[in-house]
């Protein structure tokens, strides 16, 4: 081989090394070059949108039973971006809470669905209760309280009459409980009978009514008392009432120790009426119906002063 042959192999070798080494390098910053975009990429992810949405929001006065909460589910369920819905026991896992009751519960239960709309991309969310097609202007502070005002007249009115009911027919019946100690003693039915009376739409009324004597530490006394809540009692279906105290009849009579004037044939429990049973049950609504403004009073008082503050102290 000639020495200029050798000069071209020896460039053409060259050339062929710096080709290999430029080819090389260049892979090598593309790699890397990709590497650096990745995260690139990454950043360019949408941002987390912030939903305004507080539990003042919600028409819920004291945040104190999981149905509470249920506003809460109702409402991301109506915001989210999820093919299936979410229940209850899911945000209650999430937050921790196991059973709501109180403000600080329901609170977390709310950061829970808010979050959990966030990292399903909700970018667009409606408030609580949000309707369409409504046009009309929500309540003002002053309509609230105005239907405060409405609800303790309502409980007031109900309570007056309720407590006024019992003590007349209650009354006899505390009377009635107060014969149980009551000294027995013999007597006998001297007369009885039972009046009617017919109203104005035709329906007919029955009155029972007794007359006894009986003995009691060697006298004799009368006394013309069943007992206190049966006196003067009628009904519409003891027609022949008269026929368990028939004339001549011996009878138990009871005698007010103290006062052996005063008897009763029927002491103690047995002798109350059953219509009594009828009259308890009102005021006890009365009672619930002032225990539930007095909750609702104090939530929305708070409400007004507080409406983003903590809310255990007011349960």
């Amino acid at each position: 081989m000639s020495f200029g042959q050798s000069d071209k192999n020896d460039t053409r070798n060259a050339v062929s090394m710096s080709d290999n080494f430029w080819d090389v390098n260049l892979a090598k910053q593309d790699e890397q070059a990709e590497e650096l975009e990745i995260p690139k990429e990454k950043e360019t992810l949408t941002p987390v949108v912030e939903i305004n949405v507080s539990l003042s929001d919600f028409p819920v006065g004291n945040w104190d039973s999981d149905n509470d909460a249920m506003h809460i589910v109702q409402w991301y369920n109506e915001n989210k971006m999820a093919v299936d819905e979410k229940g209850l026991d899911f945000f209650k896992a999430k937050s921790g809470v196991k059973y709501l009751s109180n403000y600080s519960d329901a609170q977390k239960i709310l950061d829970s669905a808010i979050e959990t709309l966030q990292e399903e991309g909700c970018t667009v969310w409606r408030p609580p209760y949000y309707d369409d097609d409504y046009e009309g202007i929500p309540l003002s502070k002053a309509a609230t309280f105005g239907g405060l005002v409405g609800g303790w007249t309502f409980a007031g009115i109900w309570c007056t009459i309720s407590f006024i009911a019992l003590f007349f027919i209650g009354g006899p019946a505390i009377a009635d409980l107060g014969t149980s100690d009551w000294t027995p003693t013999n007597g006998v039915i001297v007369d009885s009978g039972v009046d009617t009376s017919t109203d104005g739409e035709g329906g007919t009324t029955y009155c029972l009514w007794v007359d006894y004597q009986y003995t009691y530490n060697d006298r004799t006394y009368g006394g013309d008392v069943v007992s206190f809540s049966k006196d003067n009692s009628c009904s519409s279906w003891s027609g022949e009432a008269d026929e368990k105290y028939p004339p001549g009849e011996e009878v138990t009579v009871y005698v007010n120790p103290n006062n052996p004037y005063e008897a009763v044939l029927e002491n103690g429990l047995s002798g109350v009426d059953i219509f009594v049973c009828c009259v308890l049950p009102f005021p006890l609504v009365g009672i619930f119906l002032v225990f539930g403004m007095l909750k609702s009073t104090v939530a929305t008082i708070v409400s007004a002063v507080r409406p983003d503050s903590n809310q255990d102290d007011a349960v």
